[in-house]
This record gives C-alpha cells, structure tokens and sequence, in this order.
C-alpha cells in the first residue's frame, strides 16, 4: 500500500470503518491489515477516535472537492443550475448498486453525543455542505437563503436514511424532485420586501 504510514492507516481504517461501522473495527485489526506494531500506531495517533477523527477530516476533504468540481461542471454556471445539479448527483449515487450509506451519518448516530469529537468531527461535514447550499441560495437571491438551505438538507438527509432503511434505489429521483419544488417555489428579494405593504 503506497504513501506514507499515517496515511496508510487512514485509508485502511476508511475503508474497514466504511464497510462495517466504527465500534465494530477493532484497533487490533486495522493494525494487523495496515501490517505494523500497535508501537508504530501511537507514532501516529492517540487513540482510534483519533484516528476516526482522521479519517472523517480526509474523507470530508476528498468528498467535498469531488463533489463541488462535479456540480460546478453540471450546473451551467448558475446557482439555481448548482443547486440541482448537487441533487442530480445525490440521485446517481442514493441508486449505485454498491450504496453503503453516508459514512458521516454513521460517525454521528454511532457516536451520539454533540460533545464527543468523532460527533463534532461527522457534524462539519454536514456544516460544510450547508455553508455551500446557502452560499448557493444567497446568490440565486432566495429571500431567506438560510432557511432554503435548511429545507434542501433535510430532503438531502432524509433521502439519504431513507435509503438506508428502505433500500429503495429510486428515492433519489424524489428528493431530486422535491429539491427543485422548493428552489423555484422560493421567494426571491429582500425579506424587508414581504413587510412593505
């Protein structure tokens, strides 16, 4: 496995934590597949949630970029076009035959006290992704851009978990569906606009 150590372990623990969940990977076993010393671990890392930590930074980083280079290049250079586009994404992979799930909504349920760090860890992913939606209604001009964005990630998420308990590889097209009502059913203008009567 190429790169360096610390990175090895961060793309065995990925890829163990991804298929069966964080408590059920023990340390033991990532050390054994990664093929070092558990003295060469703590060269590394503190703990596993350290390395959970870890993990869930990188993954947040290489999610993020792939994701936003994809919808920059779908979505015809407009906010609106971005919005969709970020939907039309989540429908391609809510239908892929290998969908395991969100690893970060995972992190969050298995870990689930705001305070625990893997917790806060999964949460700025979930941050991040608000920041650009809103980013995106502010520019399309919504009146309460945060507001739309709360709606849109709540049809992101639910789509996302009721993918997971149901195994329904159409939901997407729903969520795709219901993302477009609220962006064109928004109001757009100033918010002071809705009090001038």
């Amino acid at each position: 496995m190429p790169g360096s150590t610390r990175q090895r372990f961060i793309d065995t623990a990925n890829d163990l934590f991804f298929q069966h969940g964080f408590h059920a990977v023990g340390l033991d076993q990532i050390i054994e597949r990664v093929g070092v010393t558990k003295t060469t671990f703590y060269n590394h890392f503190e703990s596993k949630d350290n390395l959970i930590i870890a993990v869930l930074h990188e993954r947040d980083r290489q999610e993020t970029t792939e994701w936003l280079a994809i919808i920059r290049q779908r979505g015809g250079g407009t906010p609106r076009g971005e919005l969709l586009a970020l939907f039309d994404l989540l429908e391609d992979w809510l239908a892929a035959s290998d969908f395991r799930g969100c690893m970060f909504l995972k992190a969050a349920s298995e870990f689930p006290s705001p305070s625990d760090p893997v917790h806060q860890a999964a949460m700025t992913h979930s941050a991040s992704l608000f920041n650009e939606i809103e980013e995106r209604t502010t520019a399309m001009g919504a009146r309460d851009p945060a507001a739309l964005a709360r709606q849109l990630m709540l049809v992101l998420a639910g789509a996302i978990l009721s993918r997971e308990a149901s195994g329904a590889v159409d939901i997407g097209r729903s969520a795709r569906s219901a993302a477009g009502m609220l962006v064109d059913a928004s109001p757009r203008g100033p918010i002071t606009e809705v009090l001038q009567v």
